[in-house]
């Protein structure tokens, strides 16, 4: 039961991520929303069974997150894989 909420909360958070367009974003939030990508992404690696399409999720929204940073000329080296 417990670990159903987390996966929800998990999907409200991408899902209010997804829901601004990244260039909308403050250079504060857009970094932020960067970092809670690779939050969610690193706790569910760990995970088992590892959700695909969840992960796959997080590593698509970090890839536009990305995009518009290095629009911004803002430093990126930190790299998502797809599972």
């Amino acid at each position: 039961m417990q670990r159903r909420v987390l996966e929800l909360d998990m999907l409200q958070i991408v899902k209010s991520m997804r829901s601004r367009s990244p260039s909308s974003l403050t250079p504060k939030t857009l970094l932020d929303y960067h970092r809670k990508c690779h939050m969610l992404y690193q706790g569910n690696i760990k995970r088992k069974p590892i959700n695909k399409q969840f992960i796959n999720s997080i590593v698509d929204l970090h890839d536009s997150l990305v995009k518009e940073m290095l629009k911004r000329k803002m430093k990126h080296t930190s790299p998502l894989k797809k599972v």
